[in-house]
C-alpha cells in the first residue's frame, strides 16, 4: 500500500482518499455562526482537564473517535492518520491519537 522513501516520507501505491471526518470545538466555536457545523461541541473551555494541552488532546481524540464511527472503521483499520492543531506543535494530536494506536 505505501512504500517508505526517506525517513519521514512514504509514496502510497494506490489512491488514497477520505473516508472519514470530524470537527470538535470549544465554547467560542459553540457561540459562533458556524457552531452547526462541528460534530460535537464543548461549553467548557477545558473540557474539564487540568491544562489547555490535555483539552486540546481530548478534542483531538474526540475527532479522531468521530470520524473513526462516520467512516464504519476501527482504528486497527487504519495505517496513517493526518492531524494537526492550532498550535502548529502537533503535540496535542500526538498525545490525543496515542490511545488510538494510529
Amino acid at each position: 500500500m505505501a512504500r517508505r522513501i526517506g525517513r519521514y516520507t512514504v509514496q502510497m501505491d494506490e489512491q488514497i482518499c477520505i473516508e472519514g471526518y470530524a470537527a470538535v470545538a470549544g465554547k467560542k466555536e459553540a457561540g459562533g455562526p458556524i457552531a452547526s457545523f462541528f460534530d460535537a461541541l464543548h461549553e467548557d473551555t477545558t473540557l474539564g482537564q487540568s491544562s489547555w494541552e490535555k483539552a486540546e488532546a481530548q478534542l483531538q481524540y474526540e475527532a479522531a473517535s468521530c470520524a473513526l464511527k462516520k467512516s464504519g472503521y476501527q482504528s486497527e483499520d487504519l495505517d496513517y492518520i493526518l492531524a494537526g492543531d492550532l498550535l502548529n506543535q502537533c503535540i496535542s494530536s500526538t498525545f490525543g491519537l496515542r490511545e488510538l494506536g494510529i
